[in-house]
């Protein structure tokens, strides 16, 4: 009873280390953090009509998933810090699971099994943790499907207790692989571990095969009914089965494009990922982050203690998987794993969008790499030393990846901000439009509708929606009309739908320096010239129409339910406040606006953030002021002087006698004609 307790307790407090990992790598910015691609449309779909509405909004894409999100988003409800706790909590249920499954399989193996599930928590390849709606479930998902390998285990050696904990690993075997899919290649790992465990050396291996098939049949069914619902209803689903088509039209090419994402996948998720971290870490420290040092070195150290204390009791010998066999294990899990991202036609590697498929194959990543250490090094302390390096490290590359998401959330905060001081309401049916934002890695224009939606309709609970976010240079615009005046347009965005007209769309330009820019169709397209969309800049400016501003109607308000604090009033709420008094012929106001700056000691961020103000006080018949700045401003970019020369060419400027000398002088200085 006292071992029974003693071994509890270590247990326990091994868990509690692998918990303190997960908050060590993802807690340090949770409460910094909101939502990011789908996760806002999800958290805007349960706001505006319910958890029901989920049927339709994963309708033709995973339809079962829906049910997993009508369990867990009543639960949680639409708080950005719940989502990123329960993120890290349900990360850690999954590593529980695994660390649960790896003792019953390596019961004197306690260093390795430990090792290798702190090290499946942290993983650095994987770099969608933050989204925290989507992957929170997804780690719930995969919790379940570690739990059923673990009832099938039982019930190979609970002989009275066979048939329910079958029946209970066949359901949770479902729930594993049926919703979401990304684990359905696993299975192929369920027949191994059946052999593994059934082993008997004394026995024939003919014998010991058909036995473990037998065991193996009722997963087997579970496998081959959902695949024939797979292929059978392939038409709810939008991933289709793009390999077979493949492999139809073009077998030897497919094939050996097939080997080399296969490989590519293998070099990219065991090597390439270490090689990463270094350039993570090199970019870090250069840009003054010194502080992601700290945080590795601080998570090693713990993770060296946790080691530590589990080696202390570490057996390494009557073992069904011996340590020879660890990493050929390793090696078949991650390419099993691939199966279901390969059949899709999809890639798998370190970039960014291709990276969320190394979560399942990181459960093979980590057995291969601690297998290969405990085979390679035989000194126990070196072994523990290396083990937490690696930790360490992946910790404080997590850490690099959580700042950069919070960048990403701050720069979206900031857009919305300035959206909403520059544009007051906006007209329902309306379109903003853009061919890209700064954070677009992290948002796409569906997803930003999202916040563009609740800000301006806090009220919305149906379809149409008032106001719809386009990005223009990604594949939104395959479904929009010609950029033309006068063109329909009717969009479907999962639960949603929108209806407007490429003559009700605003035009802007967020800039990775500077403030938020409205364009109006005067604005010169030349400013464009080198971008890689100019063509469509050209094309979008014509058609801004900024009468769907609603400018007499107080400023909408960022939520700070979703937002938390807003920024502070800088320079750019002086420039949105002018560049909307612009609109209004508001000259006064305008240059009210620049003496409060003034007196704050804010100064433009781009020179053309002067243009409003030169143009008021031009109206307002202070022409020295003016053309100082205009002077300023040409000193930083001459690109600028289309826009000069069209403010100070306006006719009622040119009537005013004062200053008339100076300003012609300008005029010709500027060379205006034929502009």
């Amino acid at each position: 009873m006292r071992v029974a307790k003693k071994q509890f307790l270590n247990h326990f407090l091994l868990a509690i280390g692998l918990l303190l990992i997960c908050v060590f790598s993802y807690g340090l910015v949770a409460n910094k953090l909101g939502y990011f691609l789908d996760d806002w449309y999800i958290i805007w779909t349960y706001r505006t009509f319910g958890v029901e509405k989920f049927l339709d909004f994963f309708k033709g894409d995973r339809p079962l998933f829906s049910y997993v999100y009508m369990v867990f988003i009543p639960l949680i409800k639409d708080s950005p810090l719940n989502w990123q706790l329960f993120a890290i909590f349900t990360k850690w249920l999954s590593g529980i699971s695994l660390w649960c499954l790896l003792r019953l399989l390596m019961p004197k193996k306690d260093l390795s099994t430990f090792a290798i599930t702190a090290l499946f928590l942290v993983y650095p390849g994987f770099k969608f943790h933050h989204f925290a709606v989507m992957y929170s479930q997804n780690y719930a998902i995969l919790a379940v499907y570690f739990l059923s390998h673990i009832f099938m285990i039982l019930a190979i050696r609970n002989p009275k207790r066979r048939c329910v904990y079958t029946i209970l690993a066949m359901i949770l075997q479902f729930i594993g692989i049926a919703p979401m899919e990304l684990y359905y290649g696993l299975e192929l790992v369920r027949p191994i571990l059946i052999f593994l465990e059934l082993r008997d050396d004394t026995k024939p291996l003919k014998v010991q095969l058909t036995r473990s098939f037998k065991t193996w049949l009722p997963y087997l069914l579970v496998l081959f009914g959902f695949t024939l619902f797979r292929v059978g209803f392939g038409q709810l689903y939008s991933y289709q089965l793009g390999l077979v088509n493949q492999l139809k039209s073009d077998p030897i090419s497919t094939i050996k494009q097939l080997a080399v994402i296969v490989f590519k996948a293998l070099v990219d998720s065991i090597f390439n990922v270490w090689v990463d971290i270094l350039r993570q870490f090199h970019a870090a420290i250069k840009s003054g982050n010194s502080i992601v040092v700290g945080v590795s070195v601080a998570a090693g150290l713990f993770a060296l203690l946790l080691l530590f204390y589990s080696h202390r009791t570490n057996r390494t010998t009557d073992s069904r998987i011996t340590s020879f066999w660890l990493p050929v294990l390793g090696v078949y899990i991650i390419l099993v794993g691939m199966i279901p991202v390969l059949i899709a036609g999809l890639d798998i590697g370190l970039a960014f969008h291709n990276n969320r498929f190394l979560l399942h194959l990181s459960v093979g990543v980590c057995i291969l790499i601690v297998s290969l250490v405990d085979l390679i090094i035989r000194q126990g302390y070196f072994r523990l030393v290396l083990l937490a390096l690696l930790i360490g490290i992946s910790i404080g590359a997590n850490f690099i990846v959580g700042n950069e998401y919070k960048k990403a959330w701050e720069a979206q905060k900031y857009f919305f901000s300035q959206l909403t001081w520059r544009v007051p309401q906006i007209r329902p049916g309306t379109v903003l439009i853009t061919p890209e934002v700064p954070f677009e890695t992290y948002y796409s224009g569906t997803s930003l509708t999202a916040p563009l939606n609740i800000i301006y309709s806090p009220e919305l609970n149906q379809n149409p929606i008032p106001y719809q976010m386009i990005l223009a240079g990604s594949p939104q615009m395959k479904s929009m009309p010609e950029l033309i005046p006068d063109q329909p347009i009717y969009r479907v965005s999962r639960a949603f739908n929108f209806q407007g007209n490429t003559s009700d769309m605003l035009v802007f330009e967020m800039p990775t320096r500077g403030c938020l820019q409205i364009l109006s169709p005067s604005t010169n397209p030349q400013l464009y010239n080198n971008s890689r969309y100019a063509q469509l800049w050209e094309d979008l400016i014509k058609l801004s129409n900024l009468d769907r501003i609603v400018t007499n109607k107080p400023d909408a308000e960022l939520p700070t339910r979703y937002f938390g604090s807003v920024p502070q009033r800088d320079w750019c709420y002086y420039y949105q406040k002018a560049a909307l008094a612009e609109q209004s012929q508001q000259w006064t106001e305008i240059v009210s606006l620049y003496d409060r700056a003034k007196s704050e000691q804010l100064n433009p961020v781009s020179s053309r953030e002067l243009l409003p103000f030169i143009n008021a006080y031009f109206r307002t018949g202070e022409i020295k002021e003016a053309l100082v700045l205009s002077e300023n401003l040409l000193t930083e970019d001459s690109n600028f002087r289309f826009d000069l020369c069209r403010i100070i060419e306006d006719a009622d400027l040119m009537n005013i006698s004062q200053d008339r000398e100076q300003m012609l002088k300008f005029l010709d200085e500027l060379k205006c004609e034929g502009d």
